[in-house]
């Protein structure tokens, strides 16, 4: 609240400025044409086409003055979706009543179900999207899985996932979890950046696409939820140069295929494997 009164005030204070500006400028114009100026009224009389230009200057430099102002944005073109997944700034839950905060259990239940709720909406788009059907004619041998980055979260990650699912699993152990899902969906987010980025195919393109929005919007809620919970801590962002150049750029388009179908059928049991967690909740 403070903040944004600061930032009125400022924009309050340039308005003033260069109101003062202006009034100095059309007096100037007023005394050298005898044009007649009231400096009292809320605005000039505009009695001829110097008081137009006049005017139109004092709206242009009004403008100036409010963006001028503002505060500025960090997020740039250049800056990765998923290093700010809900734009720029997290809803933090404030508003927490006193009978909530006596039951841990019930925030933290609250909020694995809203990441519960963002997951199965990116499961149904995945299998939505039936990339089983658009990458049909891709084969992986034995030989050509060196060619699905490493750094994808994979079998190991997935066998983790899978072996929290047991009998004392708990929600505490749950969100204790959040921190490395976090960044295995950065890990995502990267390598579908740059399938979108391939992609020729306009079916394939648009499945792509939606995938890559439901693992941002996943990625949103999952960030949220540890921000909430002050014991988690955001792991660190997870930079495009995980990804080399020569997993960009694959040499042909055969390999290319390949990778893309290998990143979507880790992405795919890497879903599942969440499946059998939030199916205890």
């Amino acid at each position: 609240m403070i903040e944004r009164l600061k930032i009125v005030a400022n924009i309050y204070l340039r308005v003033k400025l260069w109101k003062i500006v202006f009034e100095t400028f059309t007096l100037t114009i007023a005394k050298s044409t005898g044009e007649k100026f009231d400096k009292s009224a809320d605005s000039p009389i505009i009695a001829s086409p110097y008081m137009m230009f006049a005017s139109r200057i004092y709206l242009l430099i009004s403008i100036l003055a409010v963006a001028s102002g503002a505060p500025k944005t960090r997020i740039t073109r250049s800056t990765p979706t998923w290093h700010l997944p809900c734009g720029n700034h997290v809803k933090i839950n404030n508003h927490v009543n006193s009978e909530e905060e006596a039951n841990t259990d019930t925030i933290i239940k609250s909020d694995i179900k809203m990441v519960e709720i963002q997951y199965q909406l990116t499961l149904k788009n995945y299998l939505l999207q039936d990339f089983e059907y658009l990458y049909e004619k891709v084969q992986i041998g034995v030989n050509e899985h060196q060619y699905i980055p490493s750094w994808i979260p994979g079998k190991k990650d997935v066998n983790a996932i899978i072996r929290l699912n047991k009998p004392t699993l708990n929600l505490q152990t749950i969100v204790n979890h959040f921190p490395k899902l976090h960044m295995d969906l950065q890990k995502f987010a990267v390598a579908f950046e740059q399938l979108v980025k391939d992609e020729t195919d306009p079916k394939i393109y648009l499945a792509l696409h939606k995938t890559q929005t439901n693992i941002k919007a996943m990625l949103c809620e999952v960030e949220t939820t540890i921000i909430n919970l002050p014991h988690l801590k955001i792991p660190s962002r997870v930079e495009r140069n995980i990804m080399s150049n020569m997993e960009r750029k694959p040499v042909d388009e055969t390999r290319r295929l390949i990778r893309d179908w290998g990143i979507l059928l880790k992405f795919k049991d890497y879903l599942h494997a969440w499946k059998h967690i939030f199916d205890l909740v």
